[in-house]
This record gives C-alpha cells, sequence and structure tokens, in this order.
C-alpha cells in the first residue's frame, strides 16, 4: 500500500466530538491517530455522518474543520483544516448549552403566554 501522507501520524487516544449540519447534531468519537493534516477516527454509524464536519479535541483545546476521505466499519479518515484553538472560536460545548437555553426559553416563554391568557 502507497503511503500519501505528507507528515506521519502520531499514535493518540483522545475523546473527541464530530459536529456537523451547522452544530445541530453532534457524535461522539475517539481519535486513533493524528498530524496536522489528517486523523483517523473511531465512532457508531459512520454512514451517518456528512462528509464535512466539525472534528473537536476538549483535552487538547483544539478544533478543526475536516473531511471524510474514507470509512471502514466503525472508522473513517480525516482530512484537517489547519487546527484553530476552541478559545478563539465559539466551543462545540457552549454552542450546545446555548442551543439547549434557547429551546428552554421558548418553552418558558410558551408557557408564559399560556398563563397570561388565563387572566
Amino acid at each position: 500500500m502507497n503511503e500519501r501522507r505528507n507528515s506521519l501520524r502520531r499514535r493518540v487516544y483522545y475523546g473527541g466530538r464530530l459536529a456537523f449540519h451547522g452544530r445541530t447534531a453532534t457524535c461522539d468519537c475517539i481519535v486513533r491517530n493524528l498530524s496536522p493534516q489528517g486523523a483517523q477516527i473511531e465512532f457508531d454509524n459512520p454512514a451517518a455522518v456528512p462528509d464535512r464536519v466539525d472534528l473537536s479535541i476538549p483535552r487538547q483545546g483544539i478544533a478543526y474543520f475536516g473531511r471524510i476521505v474514507w470509512r471502514r466499519e466503525n472508522h473513517a479518515g480525516l482530512w484537517l483544516d489547519p487546527p484553530r484553538r476552541q478559545a478563539s472560536d465559539l466551543p462545540l460545548d457552549v454552542a450546545l448549552r446555548i442551543r439547549a437555553i434557547e429551546r428552554v426559553n421558548v418553552q418558558l416563554r410558551a408557557r408564559l403566554a399560556q398563563l397570561q391568557s388565563e387572566f
């Protein structure tokens, strides 16, 4: 098998999270190896994840935009754009908390409107 990578990948075992569909859907994953240009990840049902993803590795405080270039069983290979520090971007966990708070806010406003209409 021909090696097409420009740089060697380090073996790692990091917990990661994939986000896709405008960060409305997420999937936990394990990063098995990593280089500045790519990664191998392991996760459930790779067929359900689109080709363009946002990979965050909280332990390292780094996030990447990436493209899935191959899939096999529960593994996939990613081509990664240059990393970005999560401190300068909105971290995925913050984005998820904001989305959850917005849902609760909508529910509370609906309940308030219902209570006001009863009086």
